[in-house]
């Protein structure tokens, strides 16, 4: 055979095994017998050929080494008004929004029946440590009253909760092992590429019963893209997420994101769908070396201690920056203060961008975040910020963050009408419409009550429900500043809106025609 016909074959070698591999494929593990305690760990296997285009045995050497590492995890709580046998008391509140989004009133679900002990969530798990110490993530164990783990062999063990962290959503549990358990080795997720082959593992769809021998199910597919940050609308950690076309599904969360090492590089955590209750191929995990720098903190302390600013920030688009007259989209915007937090103490208000922390410029909102989240608390920070125009120095001493400090931004609904702006209607600000959408007493603001399609408003990403509170910097108390304020920036033919969503607070830029 000559170079070139080997070269097509090997092409099309690879081709088939990636056609082969699109689908879900369910490992069926042979049950273990019970053996002695080893000192040292059943560790993954790597495959031994040399890393390059995977082929079919690739992946099947990675998922027969990897697989047995993998867990179930079931947890149960007793839940007031749970209706037993629907797709939500399966997976749980907390997994069916995180994959899907709030469901009827205000977010808040279907009605519900009288109480019942319910199944409230299925996940997944992977081993880290000989002693029984498996990652998964928060939202799978968090609230529960009884977590139990299955391995591959069918058998079952209770767990215990060890730490968590609302941050990052990684929860770290442990089991008492009566066997040698297989440990799968973290890899270096910094290191991973966009279009590197990746295999998640996981039980989607509770397909892997709990106690049953067997196994979880493997998908294969790549790395979509680095550092997604994911809006604030679906948003459910602070992590800037590996984007991956792998099928993630309900129950997968918490099971690993396998490169073709053999290594673990994220931690499967949500997908973004609107359509069916199925992967849509947009599926994201946490990168796995945000899981080991939290890792020592989890073990021995429950939770994870780091500074603290007390502010919600966005990043500078292009579109906010012309707004700022910026000459560059850098920097982060601070869009809320909270109030008693370390910002707040310091000055710090809305509408300030931050450019520089310690000497260091900020190119986006990660940068800042992810360094302040770095320092330790009582630890004093000096930013560089832009207000109005104008350069100023700000030091801050930080807190402790909020062990839960994440909030899920819900979505306002009112039945009224106003005056219509720039494709959308808005309405002041009522004290029914102010309980409707759950605001602070004595909240000013503008409530957008209509949003029509194709319009400015729209592509501006505004949606009902949302309150503006700013324009261009300047507070909005009623539809009458809302159109003095546009009116004064048309002859910039755009203008920056303040509002706010739920409880979170955004930026964005209004085009004006």
């Amino acid at each position: 055979m000559n170079t070139r016909t080997r070269t097509i074959a090997s092409f099309f070698s690879v081709a088939m095994a990636a056609m082969l591999l699109g689908a879900v494929v369910t490992t069926q593990m042979k049950p273990q017998a019970a053996m002695a305690r080893s000192p040292e760990p059943a560790t993954a296997a790597v495959p031994s050929r040399p890393l390059g285009p995977p082929t079919l045995e690739t992946f099947r050497d990675i998922a027969h080494g990897v697989t047995g590492g993998v867990v179930n995890i079931n947890t149960k709580k007793l839940v007031k008004g749970q209706r037993s046998g629907s797709f939500r008391d399966f997976f749980g509140d907390d997994m069916f929004d995180r994959f899907f989004g709030p469901q009827g009133p205000q977010g808040q679900g279907p009605q519900r029946g009288p109480d019942t002990e319910a199944q409230r969530a299925l996940g997944s798990g992977f081993v880290v440590d000989k002693d029984g110490y498996i990652l998964t993530n928060r939202h799978v164990i968090d609230g529960a009253d009884q977590i139990s783990v299955t391995l591959s062999n069918g058998r079952t063990y209770e767990a215990k909760l060890i730490g968590k962290d609302a941050r990052t959503d990684v929860a770290l549990i442990k089991i008492e092992p009566k066997e040698t358990l297989t440990t799968l080795p973290l890899g270096n997720s910094d290191a991973t590429d966009v279009a590197e082959w990746v295999m998640a593992i996981g039980n989607p769809f509770g397909l892997w019963a709990d106690g049953q021998v067997g196994g979880p199910s493997v998908t294969v597919g790549v790395v979509s893209f680095k550092g997604r940050a994911l809006p604030l609308g679906v948003r459910g950690t602070a992590v800037d997420m590996i984007q991956t076309d792998a099928s993630i599904n309900p129950g997968n969360s918490g099971g690993p994101l396998i490169n073709t090492r053999g290594e673990v590089i994220g931690i499967n955590t949500m997908i973004i769908t609107n359509g069916p209750q199925q992967s849509s191929g947009v599926g994201f995990a946490v990168p796995i070396n945000v899981a080991k720098e939290i890792l020592p903190q989890l073990r021995t302390k429950g939770r994870v201690i780091r500074g603290w600013l007390g502010v919600s920030i966005q990043d500078v688009t292009e579109a906010l920056a012309r707004s700022y007259h910026l000459k560059e989209a850098k920097g982060a915007i601070i869009a809320d203060v909270n109030e008693g937090s370390p910002a707040d103490k310091a000055g710090l208000k809305p509408d300030d961008v931050v450019i520089a922390v310690d000497g260091r410029e900020v190119r986006d909102r990660s940068e800042l975040t992810n360094y302040i989240a770095s320092r330790a608390p009582d630890t004093t920070v000096h930013l560089k910020i832009l207000r109005n125009g104008a350069e100023k120095d700000v030091s801050v001493t930080l807190g402790t963050f909020p062990e839960e400090g994440l909030t899920r931004a819900a979505d306002g609904r009112s039945e009224s009408e106003g005056r219509s702006h720039q494709g959308m209607s808005l309405q002041n600000l009522s004290p029914d419409l102010a309980a409707e959408l759950q605001l602070p007493r004595g909240f000013k603001g503008v409530v957008v009550t209509q949003v029509e399609p194709g319009g400015n408003a729209e592509d501006a990403g505004l949606q009902r429900g949302d309150v503006i509170v700013s324009v261009n910097g300047n507070t909005v108390e009623n539809v009458d500043d809302v159109e003095k304020e546009l009116a004064r920036a048309k002859a910039d033919g755009v203008a920056r809106l303040r509002f706010r969503r739920g409880n979170q607070y955004t930026f964005t830029t209004l085009r004006l025609s």
